[in-house]
């Protein structure tokens, strides 16, 4: 029961997760065409509900409980029926001088064996619900990096619109600069060019925005869904809190929790096997009567079988060996997640600060640049090396930020994914730059 409470709220705090990440993501992405609006919190339904990985934990765990249902039985009482003297001489010739015992018999249990045996069932029961809580966590996990990924196609296909916007009129600029002969006709030639290839690239970002569309929808078991539209966009980034507080939940880690009820259940199995080392004793009690005399009699016994060496000690040195692997295997992941975590964590905090030269210095400066050699341009004071430079360098910017906040989305999902917690409160979020 202890277990499924944990498995309860590590699903309370994964739903939790969704809401974190619905605040987190709550600029509207640009509007660039029709489709199917979706949010998180409709993703995860969809996922949870529908997705094909989770539908076998159900029976899993149906088999696990009716494996501790058995485990919980005791043994059942056998009924013997027994003759004896039969066909012998003259008075007890044929069934006439036969003695016939009826008896039951009862094996009784030593060393708490029934004890032992449904405990190590219930600690498998709860390996299976927190392997199936972990499983949950993950489909969540993938949902949020899949929606990322639609989100950041979205914003790849807003800014491949404006740079196509902006190609045309460097186009249009050229095309009245040739007109009134201020510049050659290769002027024109290569912004139309430009305007054509930004065209393409437009057209490929939207077909890249199609398949994580695609892909997204396929996690609840739909095919050829290209039409959808995230209803967040992927900035301003959310707060985080200290790595200190992050390390301080580590131990609710699903990996860790699966890892802690592997070693009880190892331990428990030790219990068992030590126990099997006992043999069981059984009783029987019935009836005799004996047709020759006509007297009836009380049988009663009991058999235990000497135990010179215990007959289960190569069963209990392997379970000993396993608990061993278990408690070195919960070590190493938990120094393998630390380590993890920490990469993680000052990744985070890199790409906050790119991302902050990026929006607050280096955009702002190359579009003013941009406009300035635009208007210039225009008045024959540039070339067209300066204007299309100048161009390239806003977009490619507007691409970093792009990505550098699409891999802060990812970043942050796989910390929630490896420990289980939320690493925001709803509403905490940075205010827009």
């Amino acid at each position: 029961m202890f277990y499924r409470l944990r498995g309860a709220c590590l699903w309370a705090a994964a739903m939790a997760a969704v809401l974190v990440w619905q605040s987190a993501m709550a600029t509207e992405p640009p509007e660039t065409n029709t489709g199917q609006r979706i949010s998180l919190q409709e993703v995860i339904a969809e996922t949870l509900e529908k997705n094909p990985g989770l539908a076998t934990f159900p029976y899993r765990l149906r088999a696990a409980d009716a494996e501790k249902l058995q485990a919980s039985l005791m043994p059942q009482p056998s009924l013997s029926v027994e003759a004896e003297n039969l066909a012998g001489d003259e008075p007890a010739d044929g069934i006439n001088g036969a003695e016939i015992t009826v008896a039951l018999s009862q094996l009784i249990e030593l060393g708490g064996k029934r004890r032992q045996r449904t405990q190590v069932a219930s600690l498998s029961l709860d390996n299976t619900q927190l392997a199936y809580d972990q499983a949950r966590l993950e489909v969540l996990g993938e949902a949020v990096r899949r929606y990322v990924m639609l989100a950041e196609a979205q914003e790849r296909v807003a800014l491949a619109e404006r740079s196509l916007a902006l190609a045309r009129q460097s186009e249009a600029a050229a095309r009245r600069r040739v007109n009134a002969g201020a510049a050659p006709q290769s002027d024109l030639t290569r912004l139309t060019l430009a305007s054509r290839q930004a065209s393409i690239a437009l057209q490929r970002a939207q077909v890249k925005r199609d398949t994580a569309s695609q892909q997204l929808a396929a996690l609840w078991g739909e095919t050829g869904v290209a039409d959808l539209l995230p209803t967040t966009a992927l900035r301003p980034l959310p707060t985080l809190p200290p790595l200190a507080d992050i390390k301080a939940q580590l131990e609710q880690a699903p990996d860790l929790l699966r890892l802690a009820n592997e070693t009880r259940l190892r331990e428990a199995q030790i219990r068992l096997a030590q126990a099997n080392g006992r043999r069981d004793l059984e009783v029987t009690l019935g009836a005799r009567h004996d047709r020759l005399s006509d007297n009836n009699t009380l049988v009663a016994g009991f058999s235990l079988p000497l135990n010179l060496r215990n007959p289960n000690r190569g069963n209990i040195a392997q379970a000993q060996a396993e608990l061993a692997e278990s408690q070195a295997q919960k070590k190493a992941r938990r120094i393998e997640l630390e380590a993890t975590l920490e990469a993680l964590y000052r990744n985070l905090k890199l790409i906050r600060e790119e991302l902050s030269l990026v929006e607050d210095t280096a955009l702002p400066l190359a579009r003013q640049l941009y406009r300035d050699i635009e208007q210039g341009y225009r008045a024959g004071r540039y070339s067209l090396l300066d204007l299309t430079s100048a161009q390239q360098e806003q977009v490619a910017l507007e691409e970093r930020a792009i990505a550098l906040a699409a891999r802060f989305h990812q970043h942050r999902n796989e910390i929630e994914r490896l420990t289980g917690m939320t690493l925001s409160n709803a509403g905490e979020q940075e205010t827009a730059q």
